[in-house]
């Protein structure tokens, strides 16, 4: 016999599990637009470490990008797996595409592997880039210029995003990429702007996606790449257990040289990464935790 109240399936347990999951989810979002707001008024290109908690956002600890998750845990707190192709095969796959095609597929991002230096000459072709974005899933990324004189159209400092990869089942799988384009360069003490800007976006966005409410973690991550000739990869979700957004960053990777460097291609297989570790709310979590508890709280457990 099934151990339920007469009256109650199975069915409708799962709709109310549901109807608490869009509760939380819509809480976080309400939170994400707080912090997408705060972040829209700041008119400096970057954010001191030390700040970063007065935005309710949290730098946790750094992203191993040199290394495949080999426990249950590390899967758990990566989400995403670098592509696996053997280099041959990105090789052949980017060197024969036309640089015409840059925000089409992940194989057109060579133009910016081959040239290791995203800002000279590429700034003006943003406004392509984001309104094809916009066009295409409704997902606005932002574009800052950065003036000293508030008169001038000289910006002493752009950043915007150029490209955007969902998981391939979205109903299934909350994952999204995207590449950004900054001009700054990195400093020990600080992250940029754009990171948390283009970061909270994407999350945003995935909340906003009822195809998800059953999912406790969205995940995204962002690659930077800077005037200098290096990238940073950007690892996002909101905790609701902080009610934060938390960032894990990778250490710099070196852009430089004429042929691809070994970082180069690291970057381009982090970009073209698969979606792992659970994001899902096991069954009848939300329902126990909500008998005792805020639902802000429904979120999965990261050390960070």
């Amino acid at each position: 016999m099934p151990c339920c109240a007469p009256g109650v399936s199975s069915a409708d347990i799962t709709s109310a599990d549901e109807l608490q999951h869009a509760a939380i989810q819509q809480i976080q979002l309400e939170k994400m637009k707080q912090l997408r707001e705060a972040l829209r008024d700041i008119e400096v290109p970057t954010l001191k470490k030390d700040a970063l908690s007065e935005l309710s956002i949290a730098l946790g600890t750094q992203l191993n990008v040199d290394g495949v998750p080999n426990s249950p845990s590390e899967i758990s707190s990566t989400f995403f797996a670098p592509c696996d192709w053997p280099l041959e095969t990105l090789q052949s796959e980017t060197w024969r595409i036309p640089p015409s095609y840059y925000w089409f597929r992940i194989a057109e991002l060579s133009g910016f592997i081959k040239a290791s230096s995203a800002y000279r000459g590429e700034h003006q072709t943003y406004g392509i880039a984001t309104s094809y974005i916009r066009e295409a899933t409704g997902l606005y990324l932002p574009m800052r210029d950065f003036c000293r004189d508030p008169w001038s159209w000289d910006a002493y400092h752009t950043s915007y995003g150029k490209w955007v990869q969902f998981a391939p089942v979205a109903s299934e799988l909350p994952h999204a990429v995207c590449l950004v384009v900054d001009s700054g360069t990195p400093e020990d003490d600080m992250i940029l702007l754009s990171e948390a800007e283009q970061a909270a976006a994407l999350v945003e966005f995935q909340l906003k996606d009822s195809g998800y409410i059953n999912h406790h973690t969205k995940p995204v991550l962002v690659a930077t790449i800077m005037r200098n000739q290096t990238a940073r990869l950007t690892q996002a979700y909101f905790d609701g257990k902080q009610n934060m957004l938390v960032l894990r960053q990778s250490r710099t990777l070196d852009l430089s040289g004429r042929p691809p460097s070994p970082d180069a291609w690291l970057l381009l297989r982090w970009i073209a990464s698969q979606p792992i570790g659970e994001t899902r709310f096991p069954e009848n979590a939300a329902k126990e935790e909500l008998l005792r508890d805020d639902p802000t709280n429904l979120t999965s457990q990261i050390l960070v």
